[in-house]
């Protein structure tokens, strides 16, 4: 069976997704991990928390940057599926986006509010505000919801790739490809 070649997603698009989704997948994985980090006098928690925050905003701006250019890129065209996928498609891409933007924002507000020094890469960045404890757990409740939230919509959004791939084979993938250098 052949398909119809539809428009790719442009090399600076393709990178940015796969680079935010390891970013993403290292900082759920260092979010579990560190959390269960004893609070003793040593450092080692901090010191941790302190790499999860530098990459946090790492994202924050990448995903800032994402959607800038998914506004000023020409759009790709949309793949045909029933009216009822497109939406669902659609629906838990833009929820992506916003969860995206809510886990940085939520855990750097949380920093500020929480009284500690961010650091970003060890560079102490000025204290925006004061503590703040109802902020703080606030945004602390809101960061965990959305990191629950991030992690079973990445999971739909796997489960629908393969989808494609394995039970429809309909090429959708080649869209996300990178290809190198001098190929189209």
């Amino acid at each position: 069976m052949q398909h119809v070649r539809y428009d790719r997603y442009d090399r600076f698009s393709v990178t940015l997704h796969w680079l935010m989704a390891a970013l993403v997948l290292g900082q759920i994985a260092l979010g579990l991990w560190m959390t269960g980090l004893p609070k003793d006098g040593s450092g080692l928690r901090a010191a941790w928390f302190n790499v999860h925050k530098s990459w946090g905003m790492v994202l924050g701006l990448l995903i800032v940057l994402r959607l800038a250019w998914a506004l000023l890129r020409p759009r790709v065209a949309a793949w045909p599926q029933a009216r009822a996928q497109r939406i669902a498609a659609r629906s838990t891409h833009q929820l992506l986006y916003a969860l995206l933007l809510l886990m940085p924002l939520s855990g750097f507000l949380g920093s500020v509010f929480s009284g500690y020094p961010i650091r970003f890469f060890g560079l102490q960045l000025p204290q925006l505000a004061q503590r703040w404890d109802a902020a703080k757990a606030l945004c602390s409740a809101l960061h965990q919801a959305s990191a629950i939230a991030l992690g079973l919509l990445i999971a739909l959004h796997v489960l629908a790739a393969l989808y494609h791939q394995c039970v429809l084979k309909d090429g959708l993938l080649q869209r996300m490809r990178w290809r190198g250098p001098g190929t189209r």
